[in-house]
Formats: structure tokens, sequence, C-alpha cells
């Protein structure tokens, strides 16, 4: 199981930091962001046809991002509370997978441009 459930974007910002994570369709997050007292602006919503929850990017301003990331670490106890037992396992095991995608398809463009260097005239 993953210590965090969330990815954090690396996205050049003077102001801002950017991260992903994962939502019910309830928005259990947005209360929590209140209540610790940070304003989120929400980039994208996405949701995934096998996967229960919603992937939502966003930012925050950089001195708030201690309190996101308390929020995130909240979250997981709400969605315990509200019946989202399987909130954890359920997204460690996306992000694994989305992670393996990734790095897969990182292999194959270093494997692609390992032979176009190598079928180049000298």
């Amino acid at each position: 199981m993953r210590d965090r459930l969330y990815w954090a974007v690396r996205k050049f910002s003077f102001r801002f930091y950017y991260f992903v994570f994962f939502d019910t369709g309830r928005h259990l997050a947005v209360q929590l962001f209140a209540r610790h007292g940070v304003r989120v602006w929400f980039d994208c919503e996405v949701r995934q046809r096998d996967f229960p929850y919603r992937t939502i990017k966003c930012h925050v301003k950089k001195r708030d991002a201690p309190k996101f990331l308390d929020a995130l670490e909240d979250l997981k106890n709400s969605m315990l509370i509200c019946g989202n037992t399987d909130y954890e396992t359920e997204v460690s095991r996306f992000m694994d997978y989305a992670e393996k995608r990734l790095e897969k398809k990182r292999q194959q463009e270093n494997d692609s441009a390992e032979k176009a260097k190598k079928t180049l005239p000298a």
C-alpha cells in the first residue's frame, strides 16, 4: 500500500503547486479543503470506466500546500467514514497501473530514439 494517494505534478510556476488526487462523485475533498482553510483551483476532472473514483487535477498556492496535503490525509479517513473502504487499495492499484504504463511508454520512446540514432548515416 502506498503512503501517498496523490501525484505532485512537475510544472514550473512561481505561485502554484499542481497535484492530481482521487475523490468520489460527491466531492468529499471540497469540504475538507474548506475546513482546512485552503483555496484550491480545479483544472480537470476525469472519470474512468472501471475505476470508482474521479481523477482530479488541481493547483494550490505554494504557501497553502501543507494545508492541502493535510486535507488529503483527512480524505482517507473521510472515505472510510462514508463507506468507501476500498479507497486506498483501489487508488493504489490505479496509480501502480498508470505508472507502469507511463514507464512502458517512456521505454518504447527511448528504444525508438536509439533505433533512429543507429540508422542515421555517419
